[in-house]
């Protein structure tokens, strides 16, 4: 059992926010991919994911039982371009005392087994070389594992946050608290985590905390963090959403998934989500941008592609734009026109 201490000061830090962004859903998937026997509701998605090649860098076997966590790096990003040049510049100090951490970790938790050492982090020759390497794997790992479901996780993950919202609004912060899903206890000025003998024991000191629901966070009932810059931010504290196989099956389970593949091999893997992401309903180039975790510069530019090619119409709307599908592009999402021989 955990259990954290909190003063007047506390409850008044004390928030919920709908993600910490696409990054950190990527870091959580990856624990959870590392998982030796996965949680049953994630065994389709574990298959998927496991089939393909993404996974399959040195750095990968240091996400295992949350050994590495970047989060306090990276803090929170909107979309994941934001969250991957967090880490490229995050400072090689900071860096180097995480992957030493994840390193001695994971030798004690999985003697013998190999993990990615990394280079020598005061080099900033190799520093560069092995931050690019570990940005361009959680890059490419996210668009495969974690962009297919985005929209839906997104989408789930600001209703809870809406919820909670409301219980604070309506009720104060002690009722949002006494809201958390099971497992969760709230005994002023104490909350307590889990049952069975105290593991750890935790006084906020007026730093508050700062609740996430998470869709991949499965390795732990919770995760909590500290800033690894900043002594004064407040806890964060993730906590699963996904509890059952049904909870799975409606976000992680892409319908269309073998045509989607074919449209990835002709437009490319974002270009192609981009099209599923509009033909979800139309959208401005913001809601876009966060239906695909990507930036607004990325989303305006995938959707220029899609209305130069006749796949989406762009037309104004009040102070902005809305993206809605044409007939061709709806057609070729519903796989009524199937994509050329060889994706081209």
């Amino acid at each position: 059992m955990l259990r954290f201490h909190f003063t007047r000061e506390d409850l008044a830090r004390t928030r919920v926010v709908a993600t910490w962004g696409p990054l950190s859903e990527t870091f959580f998937s990856l624990m959870t991919l590392q998982r030796q026997h996965p949680p049953p509701a994630f065994a389709g998605w574990h298959q998927r994911v496991h089939r393909t090649s993404a996974a399959r860098h040195p750095a990968a076997a240091l996400f295992r039982d949350e050994v590495l966590d970047l989060f306090t790096l990276t803090g929170r990003a909107a979309s994941l371009e934001e969250g991957v040049e967090a880490l490229r510049a995050a400072h090689p100090r900071h860096m180097e005392a995480e992957i030493d951490d994840a390193r001695a970790g994971h030798a004690f938790y999985f003697p013998g087994a190999p993990a990615w050492t990394g280079a020598d982090w005061g080099d900033p020759a190799h520093d560069r070389a092995d931050r690019e390497s570990l940005a361009d794997f959680l890059t490419g790992y996210h668009q495969a594992a974690v962009l297919p479901h985005w929209p839906r996780v997104l989408a789930r993950l600001q209703a809870e946050q809406a919820a909670y919202a409301r219980i604070l609004a309506e009720s104060g912060v002690e009722a949002m608290l006494a809201a958390l899903p099971g497992g969760f206890r709230w005994r002023a000025p104490v909350l307590e985590i889990g049952r069975g003998a105290l593991v750890g024991e935790s006084w906020l000191a007026g730093r508050g905390m700062t609740l996430v629901p998470s869709v991949f966070c499965q390795t732990r009932l919770v995760s909590n963090y500290a800033s690894a810059t900043d002594e004064q931010a407040p806890v964060l504290l993730f906590f699963p959403l996904v509890r059952t196989p049904a909870d799975a099956v409606t976000l992680l389970t892409s319908g269309g998934t073998a045509d989607l593949r074919a449209l990835e091999a002709l437009l490319g893997r974002t270009r192609a989500h981009a099209l599923d992401a509009i033909g979800q309903g139309a959208c401005s180039t913001g809601q876009l941008a966060r239906r695909l975790s990507a930036s607004v510069a990325t989303a305006s530019e995938h959707a220029s592609v899609l209305r130069g090619t006749g796949l989406i119409t762009t037309t104004r709307h009040g102070g902005g734009v809305l993206h809605a599908l044409t007939l061709l592009g709806a057609a070729l999402l519903d796989g009524a026109v199937p994509p050329p021989a060889g994706g081209r």
